[in-house]
């Protein structure tokens, strides 16, 4: 029996996606154009940094309130499957870029930061800080671990009498690490 219709090449076949895949080919690094979008975007970050902590993509999703479409929608770059049907595993680290709220000598600053590693430098001075604030034993250590690193460009504070003084002027109370839409801390 002859086969109707046009033949494609083999190489041409395994260059296009599927169906399903279509929207991690034109959807690389979504850029939010409103305030929910960034707010879902975020989520899916978060919803990353879960999965690369051992979790699944569907148990990570749920706990943040996201399905797994949408975090693969807006970071979809970021995950692959061995083969079609099974779990979907993240990548080691990203060069996504984010607006996040980093502490400088001014108070709280709005930058851009451009890897994973960065933002878990950031989440991991943040939680030091938060130690030191409370008087935990051990926390001036952990905040000279951070002496000459920098998120964004922006050198962290590791000075203790900085921190109080910025401290006392309330400037270290910033609730939210990633930066909203409108800009500012």
């Amino acid at each position: 029996m002859k086969r109707q219709g046009r033949k494609r090449s083999a190489k041409r076949a395994r260059l296009k996606p599927s169906r399903s895949q279509k929207h991690l080919v034109r959807r690389r690094n979504v850029v939010p154009r409103n305030e929910r979008q960034a707010q879902t975007r975020t989520r899916a970050l978060r919803v990353l940094s879960r999965t690369r902590r051992g979790e699944s993509l569907s148990r990570a999703a749920r706990a943040w309130h996201i399905k797994p479409a949408t975090v693969r929608k807006y970071v979809g770059s970021q995950f692959h499957q061995d083969v079609p049907g099974k779990r979907w595993k993240p990548t080691k680290s990203d060069r996504l870029t984010e607006r996040m709220n980093v502490l400088t000598p001014m108070g709280p600053s709005t930058v851009t930061v451009r890897s994973s590693r960065e933002r878990t430098r950031l989440h991991r001075y943040n939680i030091t800080i938060q130690k030191w604030r409370r008087g935990e034993p051990g926390a001036e250590a952990e905040l000279a671990s951070f002496e000459g690193q920098t998120v964004g460009d922006q050198p962290l504070i590791t000075d203790v009498k900085l921190l109080a003084a910025l401290e006392d002027a309330g400037q270290i109370d910033f609730e939210e690490m990633y930066a909203s839409l409108a800009g500012g801390a």
